[in-house]
């Protein structure tokens, strides 16, 4: 197991960034996919290519979701997205 590898196994992050998108009451994932990108790229010093959540993901406290992280080297990761409350704040737990 690589360095990287291990590192992206032990992220988790909140993100108390208020993603509810406007007036829908719908989880804007657009957004979360760039913080959790970024997220990784800092933590864990991997460059990611892609993160892929749910499009349609309503706003509701506990409300559990998954997205896949892909590093530019291939590395696979499922990201567990937990809504904390119902105003789009989220904690996010990157693993295998």
């Amino acid at each position: 197991m690589t360095r990287s590898r291990s590192a992206l196994t032990l992220l988790s992050a909140v993100a108390l960034l208020g993603l509810a998108a406007c007036g829908d009451k719908k989880l804007d994932t657009d957004k979360l996919e760039g913080k959790i990108s970024a997220g990784i790229e800092k933590q864990a010093g991997v460059k990611v290519k892609s993160v892929d959540c749910p499009s349609d993901v309503k706003v509701e406290a506990k409300n559990t979701f998954t997205c896949k992280a892909a590093t530019i080297n291939g590395q696979t990761a499922t990201v567990k997205v937990t809504q904390q409350d119902d105003e789009g704040n989220v904690r996010y737990e990157v693993g295998q």
